[in-house]
């Protein structure tokens, strides 16, 4: 529970009002354990959702977010909402770090929810679905995702939309390494159906409007997926190889050499330990490999044209 001097209540102001009346989040200059591992690395909890009655029947298409963060134009923990206009999407959102949102106390997921970590800000991206924790992986991989939001904010659709009067809470915030923002449905091929259809078409609509990247994930191959989750593994810092063997590794993958046998030239006394920098190398697209093909020691790893080299992670 956060302490007393923590925590704060916010009063209602015209167009900002507390959600649920539960005190700001403690900062960390209060609670410096709180955001720290065994390690003493920064990290952040997990949120739980706040609930967000965003207007419905508006004559305007609207956003409307919980803010983190305190700002000259933001309140922490207060909602607020505004009409989409290019303005809108040309805020600075990883300043307001909005937090995850729910259409109401009573909501019920039909899926297991699950969680990823995303090392580049420590800390842990809520999935609502085995599904969508995959497509996090992939989005990870990709190397052009720097950070990440789980159902940051509610889209209220105006009038003259085909959607006149309802709301729809995407699934992913994402702020791209070139600094622009998107933002990400995840929904399986065969469960899109019309309304699905509707729904992110006019969710597209509004990205354009805002100047975001918008993108429907539903889904990759499962051997592939499967394949990437192992590799997944080594993605950490604690999994890369120094400077010199990562040299010496690329040098000796460079007309293709199964993985198993990388692993015996590289560490002879324990290939096991090899295994994490190989992998890891491939991770940081420094080495290609086959990810829909079968893995095993006879995979083979071939070290990356130079043109991959700017998306190591």
């Amino acid at each position: 529970m956060p302490c007393r001097t923590c925590a704060s209540r916010g009063r209602n102001i015209s167009g900002r009002y507390r959600s649920d009346g539960a005190p700001v989040a403690p900062s960390s200059s209060h609670h410096p354990s709180a955001d720290t591992n065994a390690r003493g690395a920064a990290m952040r909890p997990v949120d739980e959702p706040k609930p967000i009655n965003a207007r419905r029947r508006t004559a305007s298409t609207e956003v409307h977010w919980i803010p983190r963060t305190v700002s000259g134009r933001t309140t922490a923990g207060l909602h607020e909402w505004a009409v989409v206009d290019r303005a809108l999407g040309d805020r600075d959102w990883a300043e307001i770090d909005p937090m995850r949102v729910r259409k109401s106390k009573g909501v019920r997921h039909r899926f297991t929810p699950t969680m990823y970590y995303w090392q580049r800000t420590r800390s842990h991206v809520w999935c609502e679905s085995q599904l969508e924790r995959w497509e996090v992986l992939w989005l990870d991989y990709s190397g052009q995702v720097e950070r990440l939001w789980s159902q940051p904010l509610a889209l209220t659709f105006g009038h003259g939309t085909r959607l006149s009067g309802d709301s729809h809470i995407p699934d992913l915030l994402a702020l791209f390494t070139d600094g622009s923002f998107g933002l990400f449905d995840v929904r399986p091929a065969a469960r899109i159906d019309e309304h699905a259809r509707v729904q992110f078409d006019e969710t597209a609509t509004i990205c354009g409007a805002l100047g975001w990247r918008y993108k429907v994930l539903a889904g990759h191959d499962d051997r592939a997926t499967a394949n990437l989750d192992c590799l997944s593994a080594s993605r950490h810092d604690r999994c890369r190889p120094a400077p010199a063997t990562e040299s010496r590794i690329l040098e000796l993958a460079a007309g293709g050499r199964p993985r198993g046998e990388l692993c015996r030239i590289v560490a002879p006394d324990c290939p096991p330990l090899a295994c994490a920098w190989v992998d890891n190398l491939a991770w940081r697209h420094l080495l290609d490999v086959d990810l829909s093909s079968v893995f095993s020691s006879e995979t083979v790893y071939t070290t990356a044209s130079p043109r991959h080299e700017g998306r190591a992670a």
